[in-house]
């Protein structure tokens, strides 16, 4: 089981349109579902970050394998997978993947 955390800076005035992006998500729960079952990812947890006058996507994902989650999600013809690559684009602004310092879990158990 493999973890990732990325935070992603937000563009200016995108807070509304984030907000709908990920409630469409949730709406669309089973395609979401699928899009996982498919990426093989267990955990996928989205968080607004403020600091200052600036606004961060913070995104932390648990997976059988990382790479295989991103080759099939860019590879998907999912309509839901689609849709976020288009927001994805649209509404964040680069990425780093924040360093792990503990993944302890009980998934396996």
């Amino acid at each position: 089981m493999k973890t990732i955390c990325i935070k992603t800076k937000l563009k200016k005035d995108s807070l509304n349109e984030v907000r709908q992006w990920f409630q469409t998500l949730k709406d669309r729960k089973k395609e979401t579902l699928e899009s996982l079952k498919n990426e093989e990812v267990f955990v996928e947890t989205a968080f607004l970050d403020k600091q200052g006058d600036d606004l961060f996507l913070i995104y932390y994902m648990k997976a059988k394998d990382i790479a295989y989650a991103y080759e099939v999600f860019n590879k998907s013809t999912l309509a839901i997978d689609h849709y976020y690559k288009e927001c994805w684009y649209k509404f964040c602004e680069g990425r780093i993947v924040l360093e792990e310092l503990l993944d302890i879990d009980r998934i396996d158990l």
